[in-house]
């Protein structure tokens, strides 16, 4: 079996992230679990370190202030090349991600660069309803026609990343620090020519607690497709 790292930021999940722990070792108790903890003020953080001394493979790593989800799965993928794995897999620990659903996208990876839980190709759901299911849809569509990318899902952080794709995630100057990023890794990922994939998973509202996405994503997340948009036509008459 590769080496593979599983990474999940954290704030404030202290309804969730013992039990988020529990089951990625249930699958698997050599998986090794990096927690990216963004300063956490709710007893989530004691929570994890009485779990290491359970758990030899579940590592954290604890920050000063709030910085982003982006900018954690920038330090997870450098602690991944830094440690050498052979792969890179991210989810959500608030359980809005089902840790069963994991060695689908592993078992994918064997043939594949790149591989994302998908809520909307066949076999897919999302529990999301109302404003936030539109929001969702049109967003990930408008990806798919701006970004001339031939997937569904591009907002989900329920995937998994081979070697090749650390390596060219590494070298690039990646800027977002927020949930544009996931957009941003994909594009470069693909547009490196790396063989990518989507997988149908079922996509939970979270287990407990409420959202932290900042209403100013979509704004962010906006912006960032518009920068890869005129990056993709630039790259296109330059190939003309």
């Amino acid at each position: 079996m590769k080496k593979i790292l599983i990474c999940a930021p954290t704030y404030n999940e202290v309804g969730n992230i013992e039990i988020f722990c529990r089951e990625i070792f249930k699958i698997n108790k050599k998986f090794d679990l990096l927690i990216i903890d963004d300063n956490s003020n709710d007893g989530t953080l004691e929570i994890i370190e009485k779990l290491k001394l359970k758990f030899k493979n579940l590592n954290l790593v604890k920050r000063k202030k709030k910085l982003g989800i982006g900018s954690a799965y920038r330090l997870g993928i450098n602690y991944a090349v830094k440690k050498k794995y052979d792969a890179f897999m991210t989810l959500d620990a608030d359980l809005s991600h089902d840790p069963k659903e994991i060695p689908l996208l592993i078992k994918k990876l064997s043939s594949n660069d790149f591989v994302t839980g998908s809520r909307y190709i066949k076999g897919g759901k999302s529990d999301y309803v109302g404003y936030r299911n539109i929001i969702s849809r049109f967003a990930n569509k408008l990806c798919r026609i701006l970004l001339n990318m031939p997937f569904y899902e591009f907002t989900t952080s329920f995937r998994i990343y081979n070697n090749k794709c650390i390596k060219v995630l590494n070298n690039k100057s990646l800027s977002s620090d927020g949930y544009s990023s996931l957009i941003e890794f994909f594009f470069y990922i693909y547009k490196n020519g790396l063989k990518c994939t989507e997988v149908p998973i079922y996509f939970k509202v979270r287990y407990k607690g409420v959202s932290k996405i900042p209403k100013l994503q979509v704004f962010y997340s906006s912006l960032k497709l518009i920068e890869l948009f005129i990056k993709n036509l630039i790259t296109l008459k330059k190939n003309l």
